[in-house]
């Protein structure tokens, strides 16, 4: 567990892992500081310059030791390990509280640029603008490590270290209705944890709609009016709380009521009276459990954006290769500027009525776009001949087709770009070339953009003609169907057409 928790342990840790850890810094804060009388507080104030410390004197009647120690509380009172306990469980009622708090203390010492981060935070949780918190958390998280860093290099005498440690002081709320069983909990673990009470639900559910938000429920089975079962009920079903660990505290030692704990959402029994040592091991156990599961919880979040974002980053990269291919494709022939996009437009259009998904719409965009790469490898004075081929140039032209699978086939992630290229001169009568394939043998997406090329080539200004209208290019289409045209793609682009009254479509 050692090692795991190392990985993954809060970034918090850092801020005073020298503090603690490391002899020699702490040495050398001490030799840093032994030279400066503790009254001479002006100095120490201008070496907090990343505040706004005039503002921060305001608010404390410009009495500079009493900035001082309120600089001092921000750091040891922080609320960065409630904000993030309260992010990963999706409370965000809880949030907006935390950084509510983080606004206003903010305020008091002058941190600005924090403050209105905060405020920023606050409001979007208030509006439950999970998008917007999702996007600016961990960067509002960083900006307050790096200011506790800060103020902890200047303050290290002041502030009290111990109480500020990298391993978060947990808060455990005991509901108990005995008197007693509270205060052994209170002895217990005081030294240790941030103890709260409550001798019945009734009490306990009001601190936490409150803003108290606990780690770990410590709760008596029998109680008056509310037995522990009924409450661990309530707690689970509401999903701000849903996520605390709750143990059951109960006299009774039969399976059954262990069984039904565990059930209800327990984590674990701990048998009354109360044995100390049992205790402090039991809650030790639970919380160092509970702490790293959070923190990988966390981890996997900030490691899941971050390839959510590369993944984003790749996916515009790729589409600006792939559109400046098209592009360079389509400058080889003057009286064909735009082909690749308007392919692909209407190869988008066509996929859409056959029902594809996001993801097939893409790739088909993408191999409608890369159809025409083999021509590449075609002579430019062929391609814009004025004049009619001979056979020759034809059978040179004919060529492309296996140029650009050629040139594609090791994608093999996105297997329809080849398809594309390769097979979108292949009729569905078996008259085509490169291969001469028949029907369903050839892939679908080459079929829908054999018809969408068609369709551009009939309704764009070539080198060797004018472009034809729109009745003429219908006429042509629906004599295709079967022949060149798988005769089910070939109709949708005949509806397609049919819904164009004011031709538009066409360059």
């Amino acid at each position: 567990m050692t090692n795991s928790l190392n990985k993954v342990i809060y970034k918090v840790g850092d801020l005073y892992e020298n503090s603690l850890h490391d002899g020699d810094i702490m040495e050398h804060d001490v030799r840093q500081f032994d030279g400066e009388n503790t009254g001479d507080t002006g100095k120490i104030i201008e070496k907090l310059d990343f505040l706004n410390t005039q503002e921060g004197l305001q608010q404390c009647m410009d009495d500079e030791d009493f900035y001082l120690d309120i600089v001092s509380t921000f750091v040891e009172d922080n609320v960065l390990d409630d904000m993030q306990t309260c992010y990963l469980g999706n409370d965000w009622s809880g949030y907006r509280v935390k950084v509510h708090a983080l606004k206003s203390s903010s305020a008091y010492i002058g941190a600005e640029e924090l403050r209105a981060k905060a405020k920023r935070m606050e409001d979007a949780a208030k509006q439950e603008d999970v998008e917007y918190i999702n996007m600016n958390h961990h960067h509002l998280v960083a900006m307050y490590e790096d200011l506790l860093r800060n103020i902890t290099a200047v303050l290290p005498k002041r502030i009290n270290l111990e109480a500020s440690s990298q391993i978060k002081q947990f808060t455990i709320f005991v509901v108990d209705d005995s008197r007693l069983n509270r205060q052994v909990v209170e002895e217990v673990l005081s030294g240790t944890y941030n103890i709260k009470e409550a001798s019945s639900g009734q009490e306990f559910f009001q601190q936490l709609d409150e803003g108290i938000l606990p780690d770990l429920v410590l709760l008596d089975v029998h109680m008056p009016r509310e037995t522990g079962h009924e409450i661990i009920g309530k707690l689970k079903a509401d999903e701000r709380f849903a996520h605390i660990p709750v143990v059951f505290m109960t006299h009774d030692n039969d399976l059954s009521t262990e069984l039904q704990g565990f059930k209800e959402g327990a984590v674990d029994f701990i048998t009354k009276p109360l044995n100390p040592a049992l205790l402090m091991a039991r809650i030790n156990r639970i919380l160092d459990l509970y702490y790293l599961q959070s923190k990988l919880q966390e981890e996997i979040q900030i490691r899941t954006q971050a390839i959510v974002d590369k993944t984003q980053q790749m996916t515009i990269m790729f589409e600006q290769i792939i559109q400046a291919l098209a592009n360079t494709i389509d400058a080889k022939d003057k009286y064909t500027k735009g082909h690749s996009d308007r392919v692909s437009k209407y190869s988008v259009m066509i996929g859409k009525q056959l029902g594809y998904t996001e993801m097939q719409l893409l790739h088909l965009k993408y191999a409608a776009l890369l159809h025409d790469i083999g021509k590449i490898g075609i002579p430019d004075w062929i391609i814009n001949k004025t004049g009619p081929l001979t056979d020759e140039e034809f059978e040179t032209v004919k060529t492309h087709p296996v140029i650009g699978g050629d040139i594609l086939k090791t994608i093999t992630s996105v297997r329809d770009i080849y398809d594309g290229a390769m097979y979108h001169h292949e009729h569905y009568d078996g008259s085509g070339y490169p291969e001469g394939l028949i029907g369903k043998g050839i892939p679908e997406m080459a079929r829908i953009i054999n018809v969408a090329d068609s369709y551009d080539a009939m309704t764009s200004r070539r080198s060797y003609r004018e472009m034809l209208n729109q009745e003429k290019v219908r006429s042509e289409m629906e004599k295709g169907l079967g022949t060149q045209f798988d005769p089910i793609i070939g109709s949708i682009m005949l509806q397609i057409i049919d819904e164009d009254i004011e031709f538009t479509l066409h360059e």
